[in-house]
């Protein structure tokens, strides 16, 4: 019997039924469109997802050209769209699963820059948090009209492409909520009004024509249980609209939250609580007789099937845990759940790069992206390999070598794998590296690599061992600077404060106000623990705080950090003593006299292991011991180097 009896039970959608509670919730990649048309790469990365699913949506099909979020999205008003799309049903379809495209139209939220126009809107009201984009001009009765009918044929097109279903996106603060919102709509004709109910006209007439224009599809509908913010509606609305739509015609709502630049977001990260838009949803559910779908941040296949014991929703809508690992659904299945790659949720690889225009990837999974490569056999001459260091750059090598059928020696120094992440872990809003570290070990152990723990090691150790290839993977350690006073003032690197090692005054004492130096997200981190603990304490940074994060991760470490009433300060320190710390900005030196220790959390460089001389075989050194970067350059690098390692032995050697 499986241990999610709810999870892999079977659900009646309108015409169709689901084959199982949970369905890919709609994601933007980046990457797979050509000018708004499918291409090969979307086809591949969706047929790798798709297998298990009871249903894989298609993010965010813009109906009209000045309701583009995106440019790589579908372009619904294009002729040439419907066989684009109708490749990619093909390839769900092929897994046996349902086929569903997400419908939308970004409004006050579409960039000029990327949709071509000045934006629209209800009102001529500008996003409260999107610079990006411009004061909206306020859309005519007859360009309401004409958006709707947009609506009606984008669906016929999903229709004749083959789709089984259409989400219409009404959250997240793209036009229909904003319809919806009293903060953005401020009409006075028949689309406005004083309650929910009165501007759910839009709504309702969106959901009322795509019903009337493909009957024989079903149609969800993405809503907000809250839209995070002051001035935004919140669960009772909510409750009103779904009923609203449940009238209008739609077989099922997907409960979401927040709008663009609420905290927390739409896409939740960090130290978010797992299903954190659960609550929304089982309100809605209470109030509606049609299924509720959950999402946010699901990771775990646990979590998702209590949230359906509970009768808090009727499925469950998963998205970055399938880009982590795109068997989350089939290991579930098998009761393989200790197999699944967990999302470690810092959005820097995915969600974080489109705001950049960039194709997302995966921070855990360099594969995302790349469902087109001919996969890798195991290798045809059989290597010795050789890693130095066990962080996540050295378990992924390790792990990816044994794989592909090579010998594998991994030498770590400290008594358990699992590096710099390891040591991040202990910082509450990267908790989630616990389980990837436990996911590590694991492979490493039914992979069959020797570890020998708890030693260093030279190159005149890893010689003796004649390898075929030598992975550097010792990470960086803290370079600190130069300033007077390390032997009056408790001093940590941030590597041996996390790791509860004696300060520079030979003391583990835990500082009450320490100063945390750094920029990065390390330091970032370090700051919200001592926060956690009801410590006082002082981020004194070089310049910009969290440079190194996504734009989405910077923007939650800085509300958590405001929240916690940390004091953020720009400059440097010059000098220590008892007294304090002495740092400078731009102006006079200013003294710290409450600082009571220095963390230091600032610049870092690479540690290599020493007579590397003696080591004859190729010698790849990846992650921080290249040079200090992520998690994932880390882990990207050290597959990529038991990768390259393994064609070359697959190619045949020249006569």
């Amino acid at each position: 019997m499986s241990a999610y009896p709810l999870l892999f039970s079977r659900l009646r959608l309108g015409p169709v039924e689901l084959r199982n509670r949970v369905v890919m919730t709609a994601m933007t990649t980046g990457f797979g469109y050509e000018a708004g048309i499918p291409n090969e790469d979307l086809t591949a990365y969706l047929r790798e997802r798709s297998g298990e699913l009871a249903m894989t949506t298609v993010g965010f099909g813009a109906v009209r050209p000045e309701g583009r979020v995106e440019s790589k999205i579908p372009w619904m008003w294009k002729p040439e769209v419907e066989s684009g799309l109708a490749a990619v049903t093909e390839a769900i379809h092929d897994g046996g699963g349902l086929a569903c495209l997400q419908l939308g139209h970004g409004g006050r939220q579409a960039s000029p820059q990327t949709a071509g126009s000045q934006p629209v809107a209800p009102s001529a009201v500008p996003s409260p948090f999107v610079r990006s984009s411009a004061t909206p001009r306020e859309l005519t009765i007859r360009e309401i009209e004409e958006i709707v009918a947009s609506f009606g044929d984008a669906a016929q097109t999903a229709a004749r492409a083959g789709f089984d279903a259409i989400e219409v996106h009404a959250g997240h603060g793209y036009l229909i909520q904003q319809f919806l919102s009293r903060d953005a709509n401020r009409r006075s004709d028949v689309y406005g009004g004083a309650t929910v109910a009165e501007r759910a006209r839009f709504a309702v007439e969106v959901v009322s024509r795509v019903r009337g224009s493909a009957p024989e599809l079903a149609l969800l509908v993405r809503i907000n249980g809250s839209d995070l913010y002051a001035g935004g509606e919140g669960p009772s609305e909510a409750a009103l609209v779904g009923a609203a739509l449940a009238g209008a015609g739609a077989d099922a709502l997907i409960v979401s939250a927040g709008i663009y630049g609420t905290v927390p977001y739409t896409i939740p990260l960090l130290d978010d609580p797992e299903a954190i838009h659960l609550p929304g949803a089982a309100h809605v559910r209470a109030h509606v007789e049609i299924p509720v779908i959950a999402v946010g941040a699901f990771a775990r296949p646990a979590v998702a099937e209590a949230a359906l014991r509970r009768g808090d929703c009727d499925a469950i809508a998963v998205g970055r845990a399938l880009l982590a690992d795109p068997q989350w659904l089939a290991k579930a299945r098998r009761g393989r759940v200790d197999e699944i790659r967990p999302c470690v949720a810092t959005v820097d690889a995915c969600a974080g790069m489109l705001a950049t225009g960039d194709p997302i990837s995966c921070s855990v999974n360099p594969e995302v992206g790349r469902e087109r490569r001919t996969p890798l056999t195991r290798a045809v001459s059989r290597g010795r390999v050789v890693v130095v260091g066990l962080g996540p750059a050295g378990m992924e090598a390790a792990c990816r070598g044994a794989e592909l059928g090579h010998e594998v020696v991994a030498f770590e120094r400290q008594e358990r794998p699992g590096g710099a992440a390891r040591l991040a872990a202990r910082t509450p809003t990267l908790v989630r590296y616990a389980r990837l570290i436990a996911w590590f070990e694991r492979r490493l152990r039914t992979g069959g690599v020797d570890v020998r723990a708890g030693a260093a090691t030279d190159g005149e150790a890893i010689a003796e061992l004649d390898p075929d290839l030598v992975v550097v993977a010792t990470g960086a350690i803290t370079d600190p600077p130069l300033i007077d006073g390390y032997d009056e003032l408790a001093t940590w690197p941030v590597e041996d404060f996390l790791g509860e090692l004696p300060s520079s005054l030979d003391s583990t004492d835990q500082p009450q106000c320490p100063v945390i130096l750094g920029d990065g997200r390390i330091a970032l981190a370090t700051a919200l623990a001592f926060a956690a603990r009801s410590a006082g304490c002082t981020l004194l940074s070089r310049s910009r705080p969290g440079g190194d994060a996504s734009g989405m991760a910077r923007r939650a470490y800085l509300t958590r950090l405001d929240r916690q009433g940390v004091v953020r300060l720009v400059g440097y320190p010059v000098r220590l003593s008892t007294q304090g710390v002495w740092w400078s900005g731009d102006g006079p030196e200013e003294h710290l006299s409450e600082a009571d220790a220095l963390v230091l959390a600032d610049r870092r460089r690479p540690e290599r292991p020493p007579r590397m001389d003696l080591v004859r075989a190729e010698v790849v050194r990846v992650g921080d011991a290249r040079t200090p970067r992520d998690l994932t350059s880390a882990i990207a690098e050290g597959r990529e180097a038991l990768d390259e390692f393994t064609r070359a032995r697959m190619m045949p050697a020249r006569a």
